[in-house]
């Protein structure tokens, strides 16, 4: 058991905290001293000081629940009156004045005031469909959501955000991810999101490919779509028009999200640093072998490591693990993962052997115990969270957001039974896994990609993708030579310290929506090598920049250069070292 809170040191305390080794914020710091130097809980100023609550203690990393001195029934009676909430705190980063409206753009402009059920202006953006070819007129066509930035540091640069499936909507990642305006599972109504990706960069969301979410397609024409070439053409036709309606001809272009290798690899081939100067992707939990590889190898190893979450009794356990030794998965993956690596790996374990589909085994198993498993994110449980896309709960669609007749006008979408995720004919790609193919290739080609992972996802593992990477020849070395161990750094942000000050003395949630923070500290483990960088998110799900804001946003920031590694300890690029909390842009547009 640990002493309570008021009996430990300050020493201790900092051990304990998220960001062990950091500097914190001088209200933290003077907490941690009065935290030592108190022998038993005072009153202050009227408000009687708690114990830790057991929320206070799973942020900062501890192990066991601390209880808290009052009723924690009244805790209710606090929100009987609100007070003002808690306003985000201005960036200090340099603006610069911008507008993308003129003759070209005027059709595609989106009132930011007019956005359903969103009560705040979202800012200057750009949405519609553009041809996939030089044929205007031409059916088959992708959507895209364009959001020009203010930050004075991305002025000769483009982030391109696409969601996996394949053929899932990438608004699902502006909706829920990384975009000016967010509504997550769970949330009452839309928020500003002062972690959107739009604050460091200009940024655009984009369906692909055709037939997916409000990308348009001619009768048959996903059918017609049968690898990753295939996909990579469309695109570049459509970008390429992109470029020339918004005048960013000339541009860095950064990728970034899922299934992002192969688009980038025939952007490269193209050679031509008008429409396609690639400079950088950062891929996401993403699918870069063979499932024997990215899932099922490691899957028992997962299990294991997690087996407290899974809560799956003695019997299974002990006969998962037999049969997952009797498949050659624990010594496939002890091989694997050596650091520098011992040779190369013909292909990953055959998993049609008998005993061998341990992953499907597991998740029934999961779902038996836990109705509401959700294998995206390990830590849910019953019930499902509302959500307005209608995922999971609520299936694919109709019944979301971006089915209503009213949303569709206002961001100039084709009129669309939409579905978060769409054509399952868009699931039979040919293609071999991209690390079998091009990735190593865009890694030498561009000296910047990040490979991200979220812990608490159990569809695509972490020690799939590290295992792949051993077997990956770049820049003249096979694998990484050593492991990756270095600390990956978040900063604070003033949101955090009105989490802790509202449940440190006020024994209750903050008024302010917790969306709008982000944890701090250290929040997983990172490692770069020529070129290719290997980060773990703790917290995260299979969605980064949904349950771990402040890690995407970080990433981001390492890959357009913002800051020197995911390990170093300084401030948010975006001012004030507080993370992105600038006010969202005025959608008022002058014509130029």
């Amino acid at each position: 058991m640990f002493a309570p809170y008021h009996n430990w040191s300050k020493a201790d305390l900092l051990s304990h905290t998220a960001n062990p080794g950091l500097v914190m914020d001088s209200m933290i710091e003077q907490e941690l001293e009065q935290a030592s130097n108190e022998p038993r809980i005072k009153e202050s100023e009227g408000r009687q000081k708690m114990h830790l609550p057991t929320f206070f203690a799973v942020a900062f990393g501890l192990t066991t629940s601390v209880a808290a001195v009052q009723n924690p029934h009244k805790k209710a009676e606090k929100f009987a009156k609100r007070s003002e909430a808690i306003q985000p705190k201005p960036a200090a980063n340099k603006k610069r004045q911008t507008t993308s409206l003129n003759s070209k753009t005027e059709k595609y402009a989106v009132n930011g005031t007019a956005i359903p059920e969103v009560g705040f202006d979202i800012g200057e953006s750009y949405a519609g469909t553009l041809s996939i070819n030089g044929n205007a007129s031409n059916e088959n066509a992708l959507y895209f959501w364009y959001f020009p930035t203010d930050n004075e540091a991305a002025g000769d640069e483009i982030v391109i955000w696409l969601n996996g499936g394949p053929g899932c909507s990438s608004l699902d990642g502006l909706f829920q991810e990384n975009g000016p305006f967010l509504w997550q599972s769970g949330t009452y109504s839309p928020i500003e999101n002062p972690w959107s990706w739009t604050n460091v960069t200009n940024m655009v969301w984009i369906d692909q490919p055709v037939g997916t979410g409000f990308s348009p397609a001619a009768e048959g024409v996903p059918a017609t779509i049968k690898n990753e070439k295939d996909v990579a053409e469309d695109f570049m036709g459509f970008w390429k028009n992109f470029m020339e309606t918004f005048d960013l001809v000339g541009r860095k272009v950064y990728l970034t999200g899922q299934y992002i290798p192969y688009i980038a690899h025939y952007m490269l081939e193209a050679n031509n640093t008008d429409y396609f100067n690639v400079s950088g992707i950062q891929i996401n939990d993403p699918s870069i072998n063979e499932d024997s590889v990215m899932i099922y190898s490691s899957a028992v190893q997962h299990l294991n490591k997690y087996a407290s979450v899974f809560a799956l009794n003695e019997t299974f356990m002990t006969s998962i693990n037999e049969r997952a030794e009797k498949c050659g998965y624990f010594d496939f993956m002890d091989y694997a993962l050596h650091f520098p690596p011992i040779t190369k790996l013909p292909s990953g374990p055959n998993i049609s052997a008998p005993g061998c589909y341990v992953w499907d085994d597991i998740v029934t198993a999961a779902i038996t115990v836990n109705p509401c498993f959700n294998f995206y994110h390990l830590t849910d449980y019953c019930p499902y969270l509302w959500d307005e896309l209608g995922f999971p709960s609520l299936g694919w669609g109709p019944n979301n957001y971006f089915n209503r007749s009213d949303v569709q006008k206002a961001i100039n979408a084709p009129p669309t039974s939409y579905a978060i995720c769409g054509d399952d004919s868009l699931g039979l790609d040919s293609s071999p896994p991209s690390a079998l193919g091009p990735l190593p290739s865009v890694i030498e080609r561009t000296n910047n990609v990040i490979i991200g992972h979220g812990l608490l996802d159990y569809l695509l593992l972490a020690n799939g993708s590290l295992a792949t990477i051993q077997n990956m020849t770049w820049n003249g070395a096979q694998g990484f030579q050593s492991p990756p161990t270095d600390k990956f750094v978040v900063p604070s942000n003033p949101g955090l310290d009105e989490v802790i000050t509202a449940v440190l003395y006020q024994g209750s949630i903050p008024e302010e929506p917790v969306g709008i923070v982000t944890g701090a500290g250290v929040m997983g483990t990172t490692h770069t090598e020529r070129g290719l960088t290997f980060v773990t998110v703790d917290l995260a799900g299979h969605e980064i920049p949904q349950y771990v804001p402040g890690a995407g946003y970080r990433q981001l920031e390492f890959l357009l250069g913002r800051i020197p590694s995911l390990t170093y300890e300084g401030g948010w690029s975006t001012g004030n070292g507080t993370g992105a909390f600038a006010p969202l842009g005025n959608s008022t547009m002058r014509r130029v």
